[in-house]
């Protein structure tokens, strides 16, 4: 069922590897700990399929609307390749021509790390500060592909949007709504 995810997984590793080797801070880069693997769809009935498909392997699945298009934060039960147990399963922006399949890796960084101190280490590489909804991150360009370096997992921003969620409710005065 996860062959795709799982060759693709192996592809980006591979991709990384040749990232870390020659590095001055190659020990950072390889310490970094992957935790979740964005995967992008075209439209909503392939990300209809998908999460159809990949209900049953799922203990834990949340799914956010965000930026016009739907996010599903799926765990999983058993690991796919490189331990990873939580798939991000995004449509495409609306009007987006991104490219669908492994959209980036997170990365679970201990410290903080920010653009200027990574520029500073490492000048010959892209990084960039990114931001969608609560969740903020470090992303690394680098062979076509991306890694989303942050100190935090998806599951700390589940956590947020739920809290975020449940103030709103909570702030809603009590009784009969508007519309009844």
């Amino acid at each position: 069922m996860f062959d795709e995810l799982n060759n693709a997984i192996d592809s980006y590793q591979a991709k990384w590897e040749a990232l870390c080797t020659g590095r001055k801070d190659a020990a950072f880069f390889r310490a970094l700990r992957p935790t979740a693997i964005g995967w992008k769809v075209a439209d909503r009935a392939e990300y209809d399929k998908l999460f159809a498909l990949w209900h049953d392997a799922c203990d834990q699945i949340t799914e956010v609307w965000l930026n016009g298009r739907y996010i599903a934060k799926m765990h999983l039960r058993e690991e796919l390749h490189s331990g990873i147990t939580i798939v991000k399963l995004m449509e495409r922006r609306p009007n987006s021509t991104d490219a669908v399949g492994l959209d980036h890796l997170d990365f679970y960084a201990a410290d903080p790390v920010t653009t200027p101190a990574m520029q500073a280490k490492e000048p010959d590489l892209k990084f960039s500060e990114e931001a969608n909804g609560v969740c903020r991150w470090t992303s690394l360009w680098f062979d076509g592909t991306e890694a989303k370096l942050r100190n935090d997992t998806v599951l700390s921003v589940i956590v947020i949007e739920l809290q975020d969620l449940e103030k709103q409710i909570l702030q809603t005065p009590p009784g009969l709504s508007k519309s009844t």
